[in-house]
């Protein structure tokens, strides 16, 4: 008895194994592990950040060796030898390294948009393949109840209780449905493949039949949450910030430039060694260099600006199309839970009460009310996912 309710058990294992359904969730992650893009723009940002820590270090030691034989004054060679090492005020280095961080700070965050964009546009591609694996569900049971019709009128036919136009016209039915659905399976096989490319071109076993959960929440909820959280807010003030950092930087390199060294000169048989020091006074173009630097950074400041207040709007126009989009979508689904078209139809057709053509021209209609309300439904979730695009 008790291996009975092991093998029980292990059985309902596999059963609950078998029809596990991936979430929109697990196909995103998997994208952006296998994304050769995002791959690709990981490792820039890496290199990137080299270069801006390279920055933050003084040049190599500069070395000089100099020969010079048959000296007409002095009998003998001379030779000369010199190392020295130039480097920049101290508030230089302090500055340029906040520079660098900000400007790393800038990478990641345009890696983040980069990102976003990527999987919110698998995450379109996954709203589409739900809709349409929701439309082809439709069509098969279509295909079967047409089919059906159409073998049936056959019949009828056969026994006299029918004419041509009636056969005619279930025939045509059954092959507008056929097609409906050759061209749905197409649409979902070009979904598939555009998400595998976006997977780095290995297969996805997708396996999602049902829309991501989401509500729509207060807007200066979502208005507030996403000027914190908006990647291309994050660069724009990074950018910002840096420029404002840079003009520091700009200043800091008017200053002097020092150099320490140390230096030997050899003449026949006598020789000389000591301390080298020098100093470098920029005094071309500084007044441009840090007007520049301050034009800079009052394009970003007005930059950020503009990019926030548009993403404001955004964030307006964007909620109330959702909104909008959900009151249609409860009016569909008020509506059709409360008919059921195709049995009514189906009985007055059994009964005699419509024509075959009548039946099939009520039935287009409910079809093509159906046919609506998933398509309201696909727009609804694909608005929230541009609405909620930042969270990704």
């Amino acid at each position: 008895m008790k291996s009975k309710k092991i093998l029980l058990i292990a059985f309902l294992l596999i059963l609950s194994a078998g029809t596990y359904s991936q979430t929109f969730e697990n196909v995103l992650k998997t994208i952006e592990q296998n994304n050769l893009e995002l791959q690709a723009g990981s490792k820039y940002v890496e290199s990137k950040a080299f270069e801006y820590k390279q920055d933050n270090l003084p040049g190599g030691p500069s070395l000089s060796y100099g020969y010079f034989p048959d000296n007409s004054s002095v009998s003998g060679t001379k030779e000369v030898f010199e190392v020295s090492q130039s480097f920049q005020m101290p508030c230089f280095y302090r500055n340029q390294s906040a520079y660098s961080k900000l400007m790393i700070k800038q990478e990641e965050a345009n890696h983040q948009i980069l990102r976003q964009d990527i999987l919110n546009e698998a995450k379109s591609l996954l709203i589409e393949y739900v809709y349409l694996i929701k439309q082809i569900s439709v069509t098969d049971k279509r295909l079967k109840f047409a089919d059906d019709i159409h073998n049936a009128y056959l019949v009828r036919i056969e026994a006299g209780d029918a004419n041509a136009l009636e056969v005619n016209k279930a025939k045509l039915h059954l092959l507008q449905v056929k097609k409906q659905e050759n061209n749905l399976r197409t649409e979902i096989l070009a979904v598939k493949e555009k998400l595998t490319m976006l997977n780095g071109g290995i297969d996805l076993n997708i396996d999602v039949n049902q829309y991501p959960l989401g509500n729509v929440v207060e807007l200066d909820s979502v208005m507030f949450d996403r000027l914190e959280k908006d990647p291309v807010l994050i660069y724009n003030q990074n950018a910002f910030e840096a420029s404002e950092q840079r003009i520091k930087v700009t200043k800091n390199l008017q200053l002097p430039e020092f150099s320490l060294g140390y230096g030997t000169e050899t003449v026949a048989d006598e020789k000389f060694k000591g301390f080298l020091v020098g100093l470098s006074i920029p005094l071309w173009g500084s007044k441009r260099s840090i007007q520049q630097s301050k034009a800079e950074s009052d394009f970003y400041a007005l930059n950020k600006v503009s990019v926030s207040e548009n993403k404001i709007t955004e964030t307006r126009i964007q909620f109330k199309k959702v909104n909008s989009l959900q009151q249609n979508l409860e009016s569909y689904k008020t509506v059709l839970s409360s008919v059921n078209n195709e049995e009514l139809l189906n009985k007055s057709l059994e009964l005699g009460e419509i024509s075959i053509i009548d039946f099939f021209t009520e039935m287009f209609y409910f079809y093509e009310i159906y046919d609506d309300y998933l398509l309201v439904e696909k727009e609804y979730h694909q608005a929230l996912a541009v609405l909620y695009k930042y969270k990704l």
